[in-house]
Order: structure tokens, then sequence, then C-alpha cells
């Protein structure tokens, strides 16, 4: 559970802001918007959690494929290596294989 706090000047940011926040995240519980002790502004509390990976999307992604030319596989993101890639639209962090990252190094004798 991720546990956010939201402090605006006043309740229609705050709305917004929970919003945003609910676009990107699936929250389970909003607290009501309370005034401050200090008064200035309101406070608003979230419960929150990450949204189920939908992973054959995830997979189709060309994103969360190896790095290495020859490989193209997909690299779930826990086994993942971030690897600085030069591509058609400049350096990225991509995903590399453990093994295919090793097996690079061992060509160009990168230790």
């Amino acid at each position: 559970m991720i546990r956010v706090r939201i402090v605006t000047d006043n309740v229609d940011q705050a709305d917004a802001a929970a919003l945003a926040i609910g676009r990107a995240l699936t929250v389970t519980r909003e607290s009501a918007a309370r005034p401050r002790r200090s008064g200035d502004g309101v406070t608003l509390y979230l419960d929150a959690e990450l949204p189920p990976i939908d992973v054959d999307a995830d997979r189709a992604d060309p994103a969360n494929q190896c790095g290495r030319s020859g490989c193209g596989q997909y690299v779930p993101l826990d086994d993942a290596l971030p690897v600085p890639t030069v591509d058609d639209d400049g350096v990225r962090y991509a995903r590399w294989h453990p093994e295919c990252l090793r097996a690079e190094q061992r060509e160009r004798r990168i230790r």
C-alpha cells in the first residue's frame, strides 16, 4: 500500500491532485479534505496501490525487449538490467537480460 498526503491551498486543488494520482495509481481509500491546523490550506490522504500489470501489453512494447542486437526477447522488469543504449531516438536505458549483458561484455572485453 502507498499512503499519499496531499496538502493544497483549497479543496478544488486537492480534488484535482487526487484525480491526477488516480490516473496513475489505483486509489483504494480517500479521506475527506480537512483544514490544516495551521489554517493555511487543506490536507487530503489517499491509500493507493500500483495497478496490475497487463503482461501481454508489457510483452508487446518494444521498449521491454532486450537491447542486445540479435536477442530481441522480452525481458521481465524483475530480471532486467538497465543499460544505456543508443538507438534511432538517441540514448535511452534499455532492458537487458543479465546473460546478454555478460556476453556483450565478454565480446568487448569490458569488465
